[in-house]
Parts: structure tokens; C-alpha cells; sequence
């Protein structure tokens, strides 16, 4: 009777590894699926952020921004992704809120340069580009993995960079 436990439970925990397994494989293998490339299509290969600053000018004039440090999100109807950003939106808004940054929306379905969305752009008051990216990487584009607010950080501490981030894993809503 004995040994016909000990064999029932090593069946048992052999089925519950298997189980286990398999359940892990299942959730790395959907995971994986849902994290693609920001910029799948090379939109921003060869951009640098001078020809990039030009482009993101006509959202200046479309959207009325006067001059001054800008915050520019970008984002398209129905974009399922958009819920993960929506922490770092939030964070962004604040920070560059109280530091006296305009804060502008924009909705778009195309674009020649923007690969992607949910992606912002922070602005420095003669129009130069800080950071153009998604706001961040990873399944849920998690919060410890905050592109755009590390670069805020910095420019409120009077470092300035000039970074497009093309090279990123997440979940994003292609551009045409």
C-alpha cells in the first residue's frame, strides 16, 4: 500500500511540473507575441533629430503651442497599448506641468516619420528635440522602464540630449 502512494504521488508531482511548464511556455510564448518592434517599419532610420524637430514644428502651428518647453503625446483611436501608458502620461503631464511645459494631444492615423503609438516628444524652447520614443518597453511598457521621464528629469536638471528612440519592444499601434 505504501508503494503504491509513493508511486501516486510521484505521478502526481510529475503531472503538476509538467503543468507547470507548460503553463510557462504558454504565457512566454503569448507574451512575446504581443511585444513588437516601435519601429517596425524604419520610419525614423536616417532622422535625426534636427529633421525631426522640423517635422514636429507643424504640430506648433496646428495645435497653436507658443514657443517654450513642450510635451507632445502622440496617439490613434482604438490603440489597445494606450492603456499601458497611461501612468507614464500622467507622470509626464505633472512634471512638466509644474516646471511650466505645454502639454499638447495629438491624434493621428498616418504619419510619414511617427512609427508608432502611444510615443511623445519633449520639446525645449527653441524647438529642439529632447526625446522622440515610445514612454517606455516591455509587455506592459512597465513604469520602471520610463524613457521620456528619465529625459525630463534631465532637462530639468539642465542636461540635454537629443534622443530618438527607434530600437524598442512593446506593446505599439503601427503608423501607415
Amino acid at each position: 500500500m505504501l508503494a503504491l502512494n509513493n508511486k501516486t504521488k510521484k505521478r502526481h508531482i510529475t503531472l503538476v511540473v509538467i503543468w507547470l511548464g507548460f503553463t510557462v511556455l504558454a504565457f512566454a510564448y503569448f507574451a512575446n507575441e504581443r511585444l513588437v518592434s516601435f519601429d517596425i517599419n524604419n520610419k525614423l532610420q536616417g532622422i535625426d533629430h534636427l529633421e525631426l524637430a522640423t517635422y514636429l514644428q507643424n504640430y506648433r502651428l496646428a495645435e497653436s503651442i507658443g514657443m517654450g518647453n513642450r510635451v507632445i503625446h502622440f496617439s490613434q483611436p482604438n490603440c489597445e497599448c494606450q492603456k499601458f501608458s497611461q501612468d507614464h502620461i500622467l507622470d509626464l503631464n505633472k512634471m512638466a506641468l509644474e516646471n511650466h511645459f505645454s502639454v499638447v494631444n495629438v491624434v493621428v492615423n498616418q504619419h510619414e516619420i511617427i512609427p508608432a503609438t502611444p510615443s511623445v516628444a519633449i520639446l525645449d524652447a527653441s524647438g529642439n528635440v529632447i526625446y522622440f520614443g515610445p514612454y517606455g518597453q516591455g509587455l506592459g511598457c512597465s513604469q520602471t522602464t520610463g524613457f521620456a521621464q528619465t529625459m525630463l528629469n534631465n532637462l530639468l536638471k539642465g542636461f540635454s540630449a537629443n534622443i530618438i528612440v527607434d530600437d524598442a519592444k512593446g506593446c505599439y499601434c503601427h503608423l501607415g
